[in-house]
């Protein structure tokens, strides 16, 4: 006996762990007990004649096109697992087919699968068509129907639009190849607003080049719009499932790259008469608005209302000009009184009473004492009008006068 034995669930675990170290497994049997939960989840079991196989197929993974009936032999992908709480071994299906459906069916879905796993179809990747394309390029065959279908629905509907033709082959060991590199070229040009990609109906073989998956990742790295349009409205391409748009014909492809010249004749005219309309309506609007401002008694009254102010203008003005010249008045007055008391002050007055005034005539300094003249000097001597260059001959310190 192990020193330590394990627990039960020691044991599930470790055996789920070697388990699912096998990589994924492609397993044929007959369908039975098939039961789908209300969850969405799928639980049934693969037989054979020797040995069953419990299965699980999450919701979360989609059925391939058929509805599993009991006895139904299928072929599915899975990974190997276990359930613990039964310690069961059993098969977590990912992809589940009906029987016979073929090699090259199967690695159209495994492909698929995975493209589906790295978002390449995504809604969120995908760009909206140009509204008014002027240059489209298209990437088909230069002789098949695809491309006669474009220009004639092209021409009806758009007859502005440009047409660039990249011719490419479309079925064939080198399509693929081909188609690529026309979408390279289209877009290396760099001109075209949007492109179409794709072909006339046929055989699945011949659709084959739109399921490369060169061709699928060609599509959605393109920089410009793509609309692809492969086969007819009931083939579906891992080309469609990429594109920014999908088409389930080449005509419908150009029908959804361009508006429609007449749809577009129509718009403008509902356009034209919506702006008319309205146009009318504002002048409506703003007659009526004049009208009832017109009526109104500021307007009626508005030149009477300029002439009550022109009055009032006069009389400010006339207001204005009695406060200046009774201000001017006074301050004349006070001009000539202040003029009388300075001219009372003036030494000119003095000089009007019969006094002069005595300046040394050398430096000009008025003389107040006479001792301070000798003889000889030279005086200045002014009276009330005029004045006289005088020499003293003689001074008298006291004066004469009684």
């Amino acid at each position: 006996m192990a020193e330590h034995p394990l627990t039960v669930s020691e044991l599930t675990q470790t055996v789920r762990q070697t388990l699912e170290q096998f990589p994924p497994l492609w397993v044929v049997g007959e369908l039975s007990n098939f039961t789908q939960a209300s969850s969405g989840h799928r639980y049934f079991t693969l037989v054979d004649e020797e040995s069953q196989l419990k299965c699980v197929m999450w919701r979360s993974r989609q059925l391939s096109g058929f509805s599993p009936e009991p006895g139904m032999e299928v072929l599915a992908q899975g990974t190997l697992t276990v359930y613990d709480r039964r310690g069961e071994y059993q098969f977590n299906v990912s992809q589940l087919f009906q029987s016979g459906v073929g090699q090259q069916q199967l690695a159209f879905e495994a492909l698929k699968q995975r493209l589906i796993e790295e978002g390449l179809f995504d809604e969120e990747v995908k760009r909206p068509l140009p509204e008014f394309p002027q240059i489209i390029g298209v990437v088909t065959s230069r002789t098949g129907a695809a491309i006669r279908d474009i220009l004639n629905v092209l021409r009806r509907r758009a007859p502005w639009v440009r047409v660039v033709l990249r011719p490419a082959l479309v079925q064939g060991l080198e399509a693929p190849e081909d188609i690529v590199q026309g979408i390279e070229a289209l877009n290396a040009w760099g001109k075209a607003d949007v492109l179409i990609v794709g072909r006339g109906g046929g055989s699945a073989e011949d659709l084959a080049a739109f399921n490369a998956e060169v061709v699928v990742r060609a599509v959605r790295d393109s920089a410009v719009p793509v609309i692809s349009a492969v086969g007819h409205e009931v083939d579906y391409s891992l080309s469609d499932l990429a594109a920014d748009c999908r088409a389930p014909t080449p005509s419908a492809a150009a029908e959804l790259a361009v508006p429609d010249a007449d749809d577009l004749r129509e718009l403008v005219g509902r356009l034209t008469l919506r702006a008319r309309d309205s146009i009318y309506r504002l002048l409506e609007e703003n007659e009526s608005t004049l009208a009832h401002y017109s009526d109104s008694y500021s307007l009626r009254h508005v030149e009477d209302l300029v002439f009550q102010h022109d009055q009032h203008v006069d009389e400010l003005q006339k207001d204005l000009f009695v406060h200046f010249r009774r201000a001017f008045d006074g301050k004349l007055e006070a001009y000539r009184r202040l003029s009388g008391q300075l001219g009372s002050l003036s030494p000119l007055s003095v000089l009007e009473r019969g006094f002069s005034v005595t300046q040394r005539l050398d430096d000009g300094r008025l003389v107040q004492d006479a001792g301070t003249l000798n003889p000889g000097d030279r005086v200045r001597v002014r009276f009330a009008k005029g004045e006289a260059i005088c020499q003293v001959e003689g001074v008298q310190e006291e004066s004469l006068l009684t």
